[in-house]
């Protein structure tokens, strides 16, 4: 998935919309998102990298296509691209905020999914090492 600035989404290139971020930190990392200054919004990766950026998540987060949200913005401009942009994240985003925000409030919870992890793991590691001896004739 592109990140803002077109580029892989990444924490490092801080071009990433993440999960833990707030709707008004979601809003400040889209309104830095590089535009140009042509009012008619359209996608074209090559030549509008910003733009395309945005009209590619918008367009994930509503389940459509990116050209079909540049048609509807139009003339409308960056602004325009960059408030829809951040409505369409946000909301898309709030049902998994919400969740992560409830798991949160179980401290033992990170640990306990750990620990069952680490169990099952075990078990089938256990499993394949003693299929690997009975096949290399090593089971003692």
């Amino acid at each position: 998935m592109p990140g803002l600035d077109r580029r892989k989404m990444s924490k490092s290139y801080g071009n990433a919309i993440a999960l833990t971020m707030t709707e008004d930190e979601t809003a400040a990392a889209i309104r830095k998102t590089v535009t140009d200054s042509d009012r008619l919004i359209s996608f074209d990766p090559q030549i509008r990298p910003g733009v395309s950026a945005l009209l590619s998540t918008a367009a994930l987060c509503l389940g459509t296509q990116p050209e079909e949200i540049a048609t509807q913005i139009g003339d409308q401009g960056s602004g325009e691209l960059k408030r829809l942009t951040t409505d369409a994240v946000n909301s898309f985003l709030a049902p998994m905020r919400a969740r992560r925000a409830d798991l949160a409030q179980d401290s033992g919870l990170a640990s306990e999914v750990l620990r069952r992890g680490n169990d099952r793991a075990n078990t089938i590691a256990a499993t394949t090492l003693d299929e690997v001896r009975t096949v290399m004739g090593t089971r003692y």
